[in-house]
């Protein structure tokens, strides 16, 4: 086998396509350091659903009305 493509996935939802491994002292380029087929796949379909423009099949959308949003943000001291 060959590595073809690494990546991470994060709790923010996001795929980070990794481009350089290091291991046992040598560096390995993956995929000449450019984002694979499949992490690109995987990055665009879940932003997809994140902005709504693919159905969320996973019910993992969940809108937060204004309200909740400012009552969750610092207050100036003063």
């Amino acid at each position: 086998g060959t590595l073809e493509e690494v990546f991470g996935a994060g709790t923010a939802a996001v795929i980070s396509p990794v481009g350089l491994l290091q291991y046992k002292g040598k560096d390995m380029t993956i995929s000449d350091g450019k984002t694979g087929p499949l992490a690109r796949k995987l990055f665009d379909e879940m932003t997809a659903i994140q902005w709504g423009k693919r159905p969320d099949p996973f019910n993992w959308i969940h809108r937060v009305p204004i309200q909740a949003q400012a009552a969750a943000l610092p207050r100036a001291a003063g």
